[in-house]
């Protein structure tokens, strides 16, 4: 055993088994598309709301006093109320895709992640680790998941890893400073730069759900074909001891 290692050994008490992620596959595709339809309503709703603002003096501070601004209000907040739903359904359901999908890979290649399995939850609700350990855990699965030797000349990259990684953690940031500055406004000229945040991350966040949707049907795809060649792959280097 090389002790330089960097790899999470897997657990004694825990064994992986192989089980097919497509069903989990679809649903989170499906429910990741859902996703993009509200984040669309919201940057409508929020446009709807930011083209009355704009027309408005930029020192005013009663909003509720002008005509209109209520009601397009209204439209805003209960388009992000159907947004969080909809992000916490689609976060849970997929994590579960993930955990289907990391313990496939602990069959596939065993010993060689860097984070153990109960990580691949956790990473994503504390702050700070949150900030690379799923994309580290993501690029794990792939690498065990995708066909090798001469069986697979094209082994795909980490292109969409990066990409779908990269459009999270911008949206994320906008999202955070545009709630923040939206909230705490005291003038409309406040509200509308706040506004205008909260638009941008909601097309980063559309951004992002497109590049995961499609990075959830490929390592679906991926694991699915290489399942079909045996829980090794017919085109896996074999396994030696040392």
């Amino acid at each position: 055993m090389n002790s330089n290692s960097t790899h999470a050994p897997a657990s004694p008490a825990y064994l992986a088994v192989l089980r097919s992620p497509v069903g989990l596959g679809v649903a989170t595709s499906l429910l990741l598309f859902t996703v993009i339809v509200t984040d669309i309503l919201s940057i409508a709703s929020g446009g709807y709301l930011y083209d009355l603002l704009r027309g408005m003096p930029r020192s005013a501070t009663a909003l509720g006093t002008f005509p209109g601004v209520e009601n397009r209000q209204f439209y805003y907040d209960l388009s992000g109320l159907l947004q969080s739903l909809l992000y916490l359904s689609t976060g849970i359901v997929y994590v579960c895709w993930l955990y289907r999908l990391r313990d496939n890979a602990e069959v596939f290649a065993p010993g060689t992640h860097r984070r153990g399995r109960s990580w691949t939850g956790w990473s994503w609700l504390i702050p700070v680790v949150n900030l690379w350990f799923p994309r580290r855990i993501t690029l794990d699965i792939w690498d065990a998941s995708r066909p090798v030797g001469p069986y697979a000349p094209n082994r795909p990259g980490h292109g969409l890893i990066n990409l779908w990684w990269g459009s999270w953690l911008a949206g994320g940031f906008v999202a955070l400073a545009g709630g923040a500055v939206y909230d705490t406004a005291e003038s409309i000229g406040q509200t509308n730069v706040g506004l205008g945040l909260v638009m941008l991350s909601d097309l980063l966040d559309v951004v992002c759900a497109v590049l995961a949707v499609r990075l959830v049907r490929t390592l679906t795809h991926m694991q699915h074909v290489k399942a079909l060649n045996g829980p090794t792959g017919r085109d896996a280097k074999p396994h030696s001891q040392e």
